[in-house]
């Protein structure tokens, strides 16, 4: 018995040191997770005052834990071994996770003491099928938060500047089958509310009817949280109905496909029925002749292509629209007439913003998540005649958004 004790003792201790011992040697690499589609958490700062207050402790159980030897490839056993031991598998399960990739990057704002500003980032999702559905959780002080935001920003520019709001809801809303659409509060009395909390001198886009009216279309992938360029489409149609313009038909322009894509939804829960079912990512390529360059978080200007298929072989699929998300980015256009946009907005716009080319003179977009400096000056410098704040539920469930258009009035 007493030889037992020793063995399990020395054996315990063996797993234990030889754990750490290959921790140290392969730990998980890098800043970002991709499989996670967030950042890792970066070593702590040490001082003895945050040693012995246990935040020093704390923050370094959380880096340990993002940076453990053989993580991702670990996650991946995981859940392919839940799956294979046949673990109860109904008709639909919810997930939770605990980061949101619709307001990736908000916890950045918090670094400054602005504590809320990463607040509701918990997230459920729910996989119905061969889909996946980000749950929506309402939050009025988020829903008026952001409307003042934008009624703030609205004060601040010139009053001949258009200012435009456009909410655009994620897949839950239109999930087709009412016991698991209860799982999720109603994303149309929420834009309601903000809606009515703005200033009337802004103008409302209904992108929620339009999508509602081509609910049974591929307006969503399956396994992102992202609308399809066809829904982008049809909110585009929406804005340029309220400009006075006609859209340029779909069908004029020259269409791509990329197969297997596996967005972020997958990357959250891991699910095998979401990789058994990849989704086909459809893009439109624009006739039009243009320009655009993007800036990095260094500022570094980088030309490219609006919609470019190699784009996402190197960052994801979804980075087929604009590269990817940056701090800001600009595209010229033939169009003489005068009329530059800038688009407020979260990733959401990525898909929506090539089919503005026949329109402008000249396309802005700013991710607040990203950008570093003054809208309002940036509105006022590029002499921009309208703004567009293109944003997707996100704003009516965390304060986020509206404390980093606050933050960069």
């Amino acid at each position: 018995m007493k030889f037992r004790y020793i063995w399990n003792t020395l054996f315990f201790l063996l797993v234990i040191f030889g754990l750490g011992i290959l921790n140290l040697a392969y730990p998980q690499s890098g800043d970002v997770s991709s499989l996670e589609q967030r950042t890792l958490t970066k070593w702590p700062a040490f001082s003895w005052e945050r040693f012995f207050s246990g935040e020093f402790t704390r923050e370094f159980d959380d880096y340990f834990s993002d940076h453990f030897a053989f993580r991702t490839p670990m996650a991946k056993a995981g859940a392919a071994l839940v799956e294979y031991k046949g673990l109860p598998d109904n008709e639909a399960k919810i997930i939770q996770q605990g980061g949101d990739n619709t307001a990736q990057k908000l916890d950045t704002a918090a670094k400054d003491g602005s504590a809320a500003a990463g607040a509701g980032q918990e997230v459920q999702y729910l996989i119905y099928k061969d889909r996946a559905y980000t749950l929506f959780a309402y939050s009025q002080e988020a829903a008026e938060a952001y409307a003042k935001a934008l009624n703030r920003f609205k004060a601040a520019v010139d009053p001949k500047v258009g200012v435009y709001s456009m909410l655009a809801p994620t897949s839950s809303e239109f999930i087709g089958k009412a016991s698991y659409q209860k799982l999720s509060d109603s994303q149309k009395n929420a834009f309601h509310h903000v809606n009515a909390s703005l200033d009337p001198e802004i103008r409302r886009i209904d992108v929620y009817g339009a999508l509602d009216r081509h609910k049974q279309e591929e307006i969503y992938f399956g396994t992102d949280h992202h609308w399809t360029a066809l829904g982008a489409y049809y909110a585009y149609a929406e804005l340029m109905k309220e400009l006075g313009e006609t859209p340029v038909p779909l069908d004029s322009y020259a269409k791509g496909r990329i197969e297997g894509f596996l967005g972020t939804a997958y990357k959250a829960t891991l699910s095998p029925k979401l990789k058994a079912h990849p989704d086909t990512i459809e893009y439109y390529e624009p006739g039009s002749k243009y320009e655009y360059t993007r800036y990095s978080t260094k500022g570094q200007p980088l030309p490219g292509k609006i919609v470019d298929p190699r784009y996402a072989k190197a960052s994801g699929g979804y980075a087929v629209f604009l590269g990817g998300d940056f701090p800001w980015g600009e595209i010229q256009t033939e169009r003489n007439n005068g009329r530059k946009i800038a688009v407020i907005k979260d990733s959401y716009a990525n898909a929506f913003i090539p089919f503005l080319i026949p329109h402008f003179e000249s396309i802005y977009y700013i991710d607040p998540r990203f950008y570093t400096g003054s809208l309002t000056e940036f509105v006022k410098e590029h002499e921009i005649t309208d703004v567009l704040f293109l944003n997707n539920s996100t704003v009516a469930r965390s304060t986020g958004i509206a404390q980093l258009i606050d933050k960069q009035m």
